[in-house]
């Protein structure tokens, strides 16, 4: 059992694709504007859910967990992933169906990305490790495949899996001592944080599995960058958002302020409630 508590004054927040589903939900009814964005996403959190909840990943020794985590290492190494084939394949299938519905210029693309696992026996299973690998673009190429589109389907057919395997692998990360760039739990790069209260502490979200954890506020979780000229950010004009913009690697951050709300957010729905932010951003050149 893994059952080891964080380290003391350590705390993360996890919800399942349930949860997400049923709060984007409310906050689409609430912001009638936001649906045409947010619709895809509620119908792939709702293709999540039953998956998740079917979903129990196997135990990882505990002591080899600490030890990669001591040496700075993921506690989920990418060839530990496991996952039902089946329940993956169906997931897979469903994740190209709702994205070719919403944005039915993509459909001939996702009809090849769909077909690809065909005859290859553990094909999907493959591709999770070279995902966790961030290798997920080579395997694209090699397939002749759309590589962003095929990084969006692997991403939201694995999340719901990966999230489990967050849930259960975060009692052993102590958030006290963990100040990298890439998410203890599976080694993915952060796409959205939070400053939280009272002083404004900076927590990244895992754009894999949704892992939360703390990081320095004034630099750059890509490339390092703490040079207050070439790190800035833009606020929205609420003040509730933020899109910090490195000029070093040209990445960006959409950060949300949590000292400046009364109600908790989900960061997974603020993720892609914030998408026009995205859009903004790549238009100003960066990626």
């Amino acid at each position: 059992m893994m059952s080891t508590p964080f380290g003391h004054g350590s705390s993360t927040r996890m919800a399942d694709a349930r949860a997400l589903a049923a709060e984007l939900g409310r906050r689409i009814a609430a912001r009638p504007e936001s649906e045409g964005i947010a619709a895809p996403y509620l119908a792939l959190f709702s293709a999540q859910a039953p998956v998740e909840d079917a979903f129990s990943p196997p135990p990882l020794p505990e002591t080899e967990v600490r030890d990669r985590l001591g040496r700075g290492v993921p506690a989920l190494a990418p060839e530990d992933f496991r996952a039902d084939p089946g329940a993956l394949r169906r997931l897979w299938d469903e994740v190209c169906a709702i994205a070719a519905r919403h944005f039915p210029d993509l459909a001939p693309a996702l009809e090849s990305i769909r077909r690809w696992p065909d005859g290859r026996e553990d094909g999907l299973l493959s591709a999770a490790t070279y995902y966790l690998r961030g290798e997920a673009d080579l395997l694209a190429e090699e397939a002749g495949l759309e590589g962003s589109l095929f990084q969006f389907v692997l991403n939201n057919a694995l999340h719901p899996f990966l999230r489990r395997y967050a849930a259960a692998l975060a009692p052993l990360v102590n958030l006290e001592t963990w100040y990298r760039p890439y998410c203890p739990v599976c080694g993915g790069e952060p796409d959205f944080a939070a400053l939280d209260k009272p002083h404004g502490a900076r927590r990244l979200l895992c754009s894999r599995c949704d892992f939360e954890w703390p990081f320095r506020r004034t630099s750059c979780p890509f490339c390092g960058n703490d040079n207050p000229e070439q790190y800035l950010y833009v606020p929205s004009e609420d003040g509730i958002y933020r899109l910090y913009l490195c000029d070093r690697c040209r990445r960006y951050l959409k950060v949300i302020d949590r000292r400046e709300l009364v109600e908790e957010r989900l960061l997974p729905v603020e993720r892609i409630l914030t998408l026009p932010m995205d859009q903004a951003a790549r238009q100003e050149g960066y990626g």
